[in-house]
């Protein structure tokens, strides 16, 4: 039993094939050496060869030397493979378990934000109770914005995530961000000014949102480590290679500083520099992290100097192209009218009661009708043709999934109208596979009334009077 089961093992295969392989050599050898004597093929042949010629001596250990070599290499090819079957698993564990905790915690915050949206727009509040349902406001996107970066990070890991350049106004960007932050400023008595270079293009090209990210985290960190003095805000040009630009952008604070054995770990995940950051509980020690990898995105790098008691400066660079587009506010996009009236019939297809009542209620904001079916077998029995403007499709549906019904619903009927699904599934690749497989656009729970009028608006214009 025991020879057995190790002729099965893979190593005594390994071991096999090359003892088998080895003695190729010596036949072969034998061979050529009885032709190239003009002998006839036989043992007799064979045997005055290897008597004759001592290089078969040689030849003959092939097959030993073959076999060791076969038996040494399959053993830690089959190490090799354990381990990244091992790491393969671990990864998909690690996606497995974002992709469910993703869902978990979307899925009860599609209450939560939906209905303190709603609370803030749509209910008359005295000042005390704004004051309140703003801090809920803030909290609850303080928490949105915390699995946001788990997942960014998940995508950045993953190789799937991806750039978006556009022309923006760089300067503008910076004074937006730094705009973010005045009512928190003035509060702890900090000034903040910038210093951008005159050598600096107005317009460059580059992803405006990542950019955002980047130095909205850089200028939050700075203002929460500093109790009065300044933040100063510097831009400048790094090199240039005709329209080729790299750019620095540096915050300088007069804050506590932070000490060498801290900076060593600062871009790591999880690592919260300070520790009045740990008592307070702020952040999730993810956001320089994912500055650093951004940062490297954009082909830049991300830095630190700091001194103990005497302020920080954080920096990064990152390379990006002049551009000759003046922005005007033409086309600049935005939103004039927040509380577009679409006059829209939607059939909306949800299987939870509290996601319902939040959806209702931010389409009849927006002014839409609509048809509620809790499954994909209620949505194929109410829907008809020319009835509905759009379709708001939960993914996550039982029995029939969102994917099955809009197909379903595609083979039976020609006249279909947009079909936008509705997931807590974030990771990477989602949205293109959701598209990909018949839907016409993907909103990510939880979602606002700014974001379904945007989805709105890209669909149907400004014709508010389409139904």
């Amino acid at each position: 039993m025991v020879h057995i089961s190790w002729f099965k093992s893979e190593v005594a295969k390994y071991t096999f094939y090359g003892v088998l392989f080895g003695l190729m050599f010596p036949i072969l050898a034998t061979c050529i050496d009885i032709m190239r004597l003009d002998m006839e093929l036989s043992w007799k042949s064979a045997i005055f060869v290897q008597k004759n010629y001592p290089i078969h001596y040689i030849i003959d250990t092939a097959p030993l030397f073959l076999g060791l070599f076969a038996m040494f290499g399959g053993r830690n090819l089959d190490r090799l493979k354990e381990k990244n079957h091992q790491i393969l698993k671990a990864s998909k564990f690690k996606q497995d378990f974002l992709a469910n905790m993703s869902h978990e915690i979307r899925t009860p915050m599609v209450g939560v934000i939906g209905m303190i949206d709603l609370l803030l727009k749509n209910t008359p509040l005295n000042s005390l109770q704004k004051e309140y349902v703003n801090i809920i406001h803030q909290s609850s996107l303080n928490l949105l914005d915390i699995l946001n970066q788990i997942l960014d990070l998940s995508k950045i890991e993953a190789g799937k995530f991806d750039l978006t350049p556009t022309h923006i106004d760089f300067k503008k960007t910076i004074h937006q961000n730094m705009n973010l932050f005045l009512a928190t400023a003035k509060a702890k008595e900090i000034d903040m000014f910038l210093d951008y270079s005159e050598e600096l293009p107005t317009t460059i090209l580059a992803d405006g949102n990542r950019l955002t990210q980047i130095i909205s985290n850089l200028i939050g960190n700075a203002i929460k480590f500093t109790e009065g003095g300044d933040i100063h805000i510097k831009a400048s040009l790094s090199s240039k290679k005709n329209d080729d630009l790299v750019i620095k952008l540096e915050v300088i604070d007069s804050g506590v500083g932070i000490n060498k054995k801290d900076q060593e770990t600062l871009f790591t995940r999880f690592s919260q520099f300070h520790e009045a950051s740990i008592t307070a509980g702020e952040g999730s020690g993810l956001g320089l992290t994912i500055c650093k990898k951004l940062v490297g995105l954009m082909q830049g790098k991300l830095g630190v100097k700091s001194e103990l008691g005497k302020g920080s400066n954080f920096w990064f660079t990152f390379k990006t192209t002049r551009s000759n587009l003046t922005i005007t506010k033409e086309n600049t996009p935005s939103l004039k009218k927040q509380n577009q009236k679409y006059n829209l019939h939607v059939l909306l297809v949800e299987d939870s009661d509290t996601n319902i009542l939040v959806s209702e209620q931010i389409l009849k904001y927006l002014g839409c009708t609509s048809d509620i079916a809790k499954d994909g077998k209620q949505a194929l029995k109410i829907f008809k043709e020319d009835t509905y403007d759009l379709i708001l499709m939960d993914i996550n549906l039982p029995e029939l999934d969102g994917v099955q019904t809009c197909n379903l619903i595609r083979e039976k009927y020609t006249k279909i109208p947009p079909i936008i699904a509705l997931t807590s599934n974030a990771l990477p690749g989602d949205a293109e596979r959701y598209i990909a497989k018949g839907l016409d656009d993907y909103i990510t729970k939880p979602f606002t009334t700014e974001i379904l009028n945007i989805k709105l608006k890209n669909w149907f214009g400004d014709h508010h009077e389409y139904h």
